[in-house]
């Protein structure tokens, strides 16, 4: 009965311990948790994508801290820099013939005849 008791206690204290860092982890500054090494879940690219478009203070804030070179590799920074990188569109039109063009040549239609 006694390890019953000690296995639930220690139960109640790391669970309250987890209870804790997530309520840290996610707390209402998105700006400090840049630099926690836990990653807040509540402050993720769609997050960083609506500031963004909202053109917010808080967006250049995390802008501005998560672009310096000691920042870029900081868990809660890589939403901001996904979001702040450049969008390049994919093409979606195919050649005609279906091949394309390998440094500027063409796939001939008559070979050449050989020497």
């Amino acid at each position: 009965m006694k390890k019953l008791i000690v296995f639930v206690a220690i139960g109640v204290v790391v669970g309250g311990m987890g209870c804790n860092r997530h309520s840290e982890t996610n707390g209402s500054d998105p700006i400090a948790l840049l630099a926690s090494p836990q990653a807040a879940t509540n402050y993720d690219y769609p997050f960083w994508n609506d500031q963004f478009q909202r053109k917010t203070d808080a967006w250049q804030k995390a802008l501005t801290f998560c672009d310096q070179p000691d920042h870029k590799f900081l868990i809660n920074c890589q939403p901001v820099l996904a979001v702040a990188a450049p969008r390049i569109p994919f093409s979606t039109t195919m050649p005609k013939n279906g091949l394309t063009n390998f440094g500027g040549m063409r796939p001939e239609a008559n070979p050449q005849p050989t020497k």
